[in-house]
Order: C-alpha cells, then structure tokens, then sequence
C-alpha cells in the first residue's frame, strides 16, 4: 500500500474548508451570525420615531387600524370556542383502519360518484350537536 500524497492529502482538507465556507455564506443571516452591532429586526413596520432626547414619538398615520364588518353587532358569533362544545369522534364500522382504510377510500369516491357532492347517504345521518346551539 503507497502511503497518501502529501500535498493531496493538503488539497483535499483545504477543497473541504473551502466548500463549506461558501456555504455559510448563503445561509441567511441571523443575529447570532451578525457582527455585534447587527440588528435583524422583527419585519415589522415602525409606529414613529425616536427622539433626540430618547423619547418616541407615535406617528397615528402609521398606526395599523382594524375596521369591523358592517352587521357583525347583529350576528350570534363568539370570539372563542365553548369549553361546552363537544368533541368530535369520528366512527368508521366495517372499516379496520378508519379513515386510513383504503376500501373506505374507494366506497366514499364510488359513493361520491353515484350520488354527487350535494346529498350523499353519508351526509343524512342525525347531527346532535347542532341541538344544544
């Protein structure tokens, strides 16, 4: 066995190093990879603007505004979600792996072909949470 050129060997460790710093450089720069005056930010826009004294003053024109529909007052919509609101179970009889069964796959595609999107057997079966709504 011949022992391994040297300056080969010198090569290779230097192509290496080499290949990954080019790649370092096109990570994206971070904080962490900045110098220690780098700020990155937030991406987020400016309110106003600071002060030679060390104040911040808000600029209203720059200030994000939410503008509610028009008859949302009216509607008996909730901001959040009832703890009341009962969990959904799904049930899958005949079907071994549920929803991950392929024979369910197939008989909800043949049934959606026979019957169409708009009124499948499927779809009839008795909904008992909309009764306490």
């Amino acid at each position: 066995m011949r022992p391994t050129n040297p300056t080969l060997k010198h090569f290779s460790d230097r192509l290496i190093m080499l290949l990954q710093k080019s790649a370092q450089r096109r990570r994206p720069i971070t904080a962490k990879r900045g110098n220690k005056d780098f700020y990155k930010g937030t991406g987020s826009a400016n309110m106003g603007r600071h002060t030679k004294h060390g104040n911040y003053i808000i600029d209203y024109t720059k200030v994000r505004t939410y503008v509610v529909p028009e008859g949302l007052e009216n509607t008996n919509l909730k901001a959040y979600v009832p703890n009341t609101l009962p969990s959904v179970i799904h049930h899958f009889p005949g079907y071994a792996y549920g929803a991950n069964s392929g024979d369910w796959y197939i008989d909800k595609h043949a049934e959606y072909l026979k019957y169409g999107a708009d009124d499948p057997p499927s779809a009839r079966r008795e909904k008992p949470w909309e009764e306490n709504f």
